[in-house]
C-alpha cells in the first residue's frame, strides 16, 4: 500500500462555486451558524441580531431570572459588540478560525483547516475588496499581536466568536458558540 503524507491541494471554490451550498454543509458540520445572503441595508448589528435571533441564544436560559445575563438585548447593543475592523491582511485568517476553531478547549485546527481557509477567501472574493467586516473580539483569531481571548459577547453562551461581513450586495455572519 502506497501512502502518501503530503498535505491535500487547497479547494479551489473558483470565483462562480455556490458558497451557499459549501456554508450550509459547513455549518452542519462544524456545528457553527453561518449566513449568507443578500446585503439588504442592515447593519453588523442588525443582521447578526436577525440570524441569531431564531436559534434562541439570545434569550436568557432560564426566562425569568432577574441577575443579568451575558449577551446583547437589541440591535444597538449588538452592533457595539462587533467594535472590531477587521483589517484586510487579516480576513483570511480571521475568519477560518471563526469557521474551525473550538473555544472551550483550543487545539489544532486539524485536517479541515484547507476548507475553511478556502471558504474564508471565497467569502473575501464574493463580498470584494471594499467590504466592511467586523468581528467581537479574538476568542476564535489568536494570531498576531492582538492574540487574546477577550471578546464581547453576542449571544447567552459562555464563549462565543463573531465574524459579520457586508459588501459587493452580500451579508455574511458566522457565529461559533462554545460552553464549559
Amino acid at each position: 500500500m502506497n501512502l502518501s503524507f503530503e498535505p491535500p491541494q487547497p479547494y479551489d471554490l473558483g470565483p462562480d462555486a455556490d458558497l451557499g451550498m459549501w456554508l450550509a454543509e459547513w455549518a452542519e458540520y462544524a456545528d457553527r451558524i453561518v449566513h449568507h445572503g443578500p446585503d439588504d441595508g442592515r447593519n453588523h448589528g442588525q443582521l447578526c441580531w436577525d440570524v441569531l435571533a431564531p436559534t434562541g441564544l439570545l434569550a436568557p436560559h432560564c426566562g425569568h431570572c432577574k441577575h443579568g445575563h451575558g449577551g446583547p438585548r437589541n440591535p444597538q447593543q449588538m452592533e457595539s459588540a462587533l467594535g472590531i475592523r477587521i483589517p484586510p491582511d487579516q480576513l483570511s485568517s480571521w475568519i477560518a478560525a471563526t469557521l474551525i476553531r473550538e473555544l472551550v478547549h483550543p487545539s489544532h485546527d486539524g485536517p479541515m483547516r484547507p476548507v475553511a481557509d478556502a471558504l474564508a477567501n471565497g467569502l473575501i472574493a464574493l463580498l470584494g475588496p471594499d467590504a466592511d467586516w467586523r468581528a467581537n473580539g479574538y476568542a476564535a483569531y489568536r494570531e498576531g499581536a492582538n492574540g487574546n481571548v477577550s471578546w464581547a459577547p453576542v449571544t447567552e453562551a459562555t464563549f462565543d466568536a463573531a465574524v459579520v461581513g457586508i459588501g459587493n450586495g452580500h451579508a455574511v455572519v458566522i457565529v461559533v458558540t462554545g460552553e464549559d
